[in-house]
This record gives C-alpha cells, sequence and structure tokens, in this order.
C-alpha cells in the first residue's frame, strides 16, 4: 500500500462531512419546519458564535487547505448565510470547490512552509503540521459544535447522523 498523502488523510473525510453536515441541516429544516423557533441562531452558550459560523468556519477550513496546501486558487466567500437553504448552498459550494482538486496537489507539500495571517499574527507551519494540528481539528471542532447545537435545539439526530 502506498503511503497517505496529506490529499489522503484530508479532502475525502471533509467532502464526506461536509455532505453529512448538509443531511443533518435536512434533518433539521424538517424539524423546525412550521415551527417558530430560531434555529439558525442557535448555539450552546450565549457568548458562542451561532450555527451559521460553525459551517462558515468548515467550508472555509477545507478551502484555506486547499488553496495554502493544495495550491488552488484562492477564491472568497462572503459569510452573509442565514437560512438553512443558503447554508446548504455553502455547503454544496465547499463540497464542489473540494471535488475539483487533483489528488496530488498536495504532493511534497509535507515539509514546505504555510504561513498566513491570523488575527493580525503570523503562523507560519510546515504543510504536514498545518494539517495534523491546525486544520483537522479545526474542521472536527466546528463539525462537532454544528451538531451539538443542533441536538441543543432538539434536532432527532444521533451518532449515526454524526458519522455518516
Amino acid at each position: 500500500m502506498a503511503p497517505l498523502s496529506l490529499y489522503d488523510i484530508t479532502i475525502p473525510s471533509m467532502i464526506r462531512h461536509l455532505k453529512s453536515a448538509s443531511k443533518l441541516l435536512e434533518k433539521a429544516g424538517a424539524h423546525v419546519e412550521g415551527k417558530d423557533t430560531p434555529l439558525i441562531e442557535g448555539r450552546l452558550i450565549a457568548d458562542m458564535l451561532p450555527l451559521p459560523f460553525q459551517i462558515q468556519v468548515m467550508t472555509d477550513s477545507a478551502k484555506n487547505l486547499a488553496v495554502r496546501v493544495g495550491k488552488a486558487e484562492a477564491v472568497v466567500w462572503e459569510d452573509n448565510e442565514k437560512t438553512i437553504p443558503e447554508l446548504q448552498a455553502r455547503l454544496n459550494k465547499g463540497i464542489a470547490f473540494l471535488e475539483k482538486l487533483d489528488p496530488h496537489c498536495m504532493d511534497g507539500m509535507e515539509d514546505k512552509e504555510v504561513s498566513f495571517l491570523y488575527r493580525g499574527e503570523e503562523r507560519k507551519y510546515t504543510g504536514a503540521n498545518y494539517v495534523l494540528t491546525a486544520i483537522i481539528p479545526n474542521f472536527y471542532f466546528h463539525y462537532t459544535t454544528l451538531y451539538a447545537i443542533l441536538r441543543k435545539e432538539g434536532v432527532p439526530l444521533g451518532k449515526k447522523d454524526y458519522l455518516f
């Protein structure tokens, strides 16, 4: 078996979980249909950013990985989604962006420097370190938070929904 590449350990799983997030939102939409509920403003605690932010960061994390390590052309997506259909469109945009990537786009990037500004501070990583210590944890933190917000808001979801 060939060694796993940075692409192999990130992009297929990200696509899968963006699709899973879309299914979670479908169930959420069905759950609140006909109800007067502020699901879109759902958050775990008052000082936390709401549900749309979780999806925006998931898609931005995947996009940033593709640009910074996968050498994809940079794109800007406005963070202005306010409805479940708009969030579904954002997820679909992220999925389509990742599905266009060449599986070899990250080859040789393991030891290359990746640097960018984050909240006014320069961050420097190797490609592998960026993937393992920043991108993967951040992506799954926001996926898990999306799930947790939906559960808190009463959406009937289970482990199967989270994993598949």
